[in-house]
């Protein structure tokens, strides 16, 4: 008698899975801790690639960051595959694409010119903020 009431209070207590890839993408993409965390890192790995002056990732705490949000996602019951195609999806890299380039709209980044990503990084550095953590300038 107290198996069956358990199974039904464990069931209970557990998100109902997303069925198809698209639910899988809605509900990854309505966790904002989680997008938040791939934004930030979206944002450094741009500073990163586009500053000619030079930053480096901070490899171990961006690898780090990266599994604590892949666990995150694995905690909905998600596999691998169903996270690799949430990553790859072209809702979730159109969205990340716009709120990236609105976040350095926001900060004076243009598109195509170095100094701009670079001073971004530097007041991000010196800031501390999530993007800043995961950038060393060289």
């Amino acid at each position: 008698m107290i198996r069956p009431f358990l199974l039904a209070l464990t069931l209970a207590a557990t998100p109902a899975l997303a069925t198809t890839q698209d639910d899988i993408n809605a509900t990854l993409q309505g966790d904002e801790q989680l997008w938040e965390g791939l934004r930030w890192l979206a944002i450094a790995d741009e500073i990163r690639k586009n500053c000619s002056d030079g930053f480096e990732a901070r490899t171990l705490r961006a690898t780090s960051r990266v599994l604590e949000l892949y666990n995150r996602a694995r905690d909905y019951g998600y596999s691998r595959d169903q996270i690799r195609a949430f990553q790859r999806a072209d809702s979730t890299e159109a969205r990340m694409r716009r709120e990236v380039l609105a976040y350095f709209a926001q900060n004076g980044v243009r598109e195509g010119v170095s100094e701009t990503y670079c001073a971004l990084g530097r007041s991000e550095v010196a800031s501390g903020s999530p993007a800043g953590t995961l950038l060393r300038a060289r």
